[in-house]
């Protein structure tokens, strides 16, 4: 059981990492639009030259890509994290298995396993 839950979540944890990549691949090769989260209004200031405006949507744009990264590496990192969780699954089981093919040929108790 242990076994199908670890590579459970060894695919879990691909699948977001894969999805994380595949993602920041779109938007920063391919040049795909990201979904705007912040929008700023044009500032407008007042100098001693009179009024004057300075567009935000270079701002807007760099802070909504700056997000999105943010984003994707959180993604990227739980399923590294995810997947991490499922191969030390695998790997007590790996252990527990050998242990018990060894108790076959020196007889360990089941006490000694449950230690483990």
């Amino acid at each position: 059981m242990n076994k199908i839950f670890g590579y459970l979540l060894i695919c879990a944890g691909l699948m977001m990492m894969l999805f994380s990549v595949m993602g920041m691949y779109k938007v920063f090769a391919d040049r795909q639009p990201v979904a705007p989260v912040v929008q700023m209004a044009d500032m407008r200031i007042n100098t001693q030259y009179g009024p004057m405006q300075i567009p935000m949507q270079g701002v807007n744009q760099i802070a909504n890509l700056g997000l999105f990264a943010v984003l994707m590496v959180f993604i990227l990192s739980a399923g590294a994290k995810l997947a991490g969780v499922g191969n030390g699954m695998l790997k007590a089981e790996r252990i527990h298995d050998a242990l018990l093919t060894l108790e076959n040929k020196n007889s360990v108790s089941e006490q000694t396993l449950k230690k483990l």
